[in-house]
């Protein structure tokens, strides 16, 4: 069931408007990869074109290094799942998992055995013979992914099918992904805008804005290694200190931290995670700053801090610690980041 799919250079454009510029990615057999960004980012777009739903207007799209572009979309061995399930609902529940069976020539029996297996992978056996107006919201996305999954297909795209239902839902489908993921070793590609759900799910990520690829890389990576400001944001990332590169070392209002080698000397952002960021005595830290406000996030709390420059207050730095942070609006803290080093970034 697993392929590998490339996107080779593929632009897009409509009209005058290019919705994707040159996008180069590689998505390894049983891979998971997340395209990450915001609405209009070419997420979307890069998914149909993958499907055969839409045209490239230059590039290549391969799938085990064949290339598929005018190859009609129900012979490419790719399925689609959709933010909304679009089940038939003239249907029952089995047959609409039973469709491409049927639509192949199985006889209703056989299609109705191979679609039930799917039915218990992804926990509704118990509802085969119900109509889609009689499910919730999640059941619908559950037979949308076993319908897709019955295709024996050899890549499954999904384009954001879990952003209607409610948090714990989304972790309910979440869990079905890893069984899905252990049970048969799809390869797939997850469009998505939330980056939680992308480092839950995926085993790399792939930033978009603007219709280019930005960074493509392991979770961890992208979140402690940000290529751009921009990619530090979109991961979430709430710190980028300014202040001057000199000889592997970033020196700011944050202090003199060790960085990645190899950036030429000059101005530079310190992007430094902040769950990555100790409070301690004053002193004890590699600056000091004073506490502006506390913001919780129910089991974690935000705590915003004025870091002291020479001349007073001059950068502001945001820390996340579990629970109780034990300290109050006003006081004077230290801060030290908890590996002793940083990351930089120059645009």
């Amino acid at each position: 069931m697993s392929s590998s799919l490339e996107f080779a250079s593929i632009s897009r454009s409509f009209g005058n408007t290019e919705v994707l510029h040159q996008v180069s990615l590689t998505v390894e057999p049983s891979c998971c990869v997340a395209l990450l960004g915001a609405s209009g980012s070419g997420k979307s777009t890069l998914l149909r074109i993958a499907a055969g739903l839409d045209q490239s207007s230059s590039g290549q799209v391969l799938v085990d290094g064949e290339n598929v572009n005018g190859v009609p979309s129900e012979q490419r061995g790719i399925a689609l799942v959709f933010q909304k399930p679009l089940l038939f609902p003239h249907l029952t529940v089995v047959d609409n998992v039973a469709f491409s069976a049927r639509m192949a020539g199985q006889s209703r029996k056989a299609a109705r055995q191979h679609a039930m297996s799917y039915l218990e992978l992804v926990h509704l056996s118990a509802v085969a013979h119900r109509s889609p107006g009689r499910l919730s919201g999640g059941q619908e996305q559950r037979v949308a992914l076993a319908r897709a999954l019955a295709r024996n297909p050899r890549i499954l795209l999904l384009d954001e099918p879990f952003s209607s239902l409610d948090s714990r839902l989304r972790e309910d489908m979440h869990l079905l992904v890893e069984d899905i993921r252990t049970e048969l070793a799809p390869t797939i590609v997850l469009v998505t805008h939330d980056r939680r759900e992308a480092s839950a799910l995926a085993d790399s990520i792939a930033v978009l804005d603007n219709g280019r690829i930005l960074q493509h890389g392991p979770v961890a990576q992208l979140h402690y290694q940000p290529a751009t400001l921009a990619v530090n944001r979109i991961l979430g990332g709430l710190n980028a200190v300014p202040g001057e590169l000199i000889g592997d070392v970033h020196h700011s209002a944050l202090g003199r931290i060790a960085v990645q080698p190899g950036l030429v000397n000059g101005p530079a952002f310190l992007t430094v995670r902040q769950e990555a960021i100790r409070i301690v005595a004053p002193g004890d830290g590699t600056a000091t700053g004073c506490v502006t406000a506390l913001k919780s996030l129910g089991a974690h709390t935000l705590v915003h801090i004025a870091l002291s420059g020479e001349s007073g207050p001059s950068e502001t730095l945001t820390v996340e610690v579990p629970g109780d942070p034990g300290v109050a609006v006003g006081r004077s803290i230290g801060l030290r980041p908890t590996d002793g080093c940083g990351w930089a970034v120059t645009r």
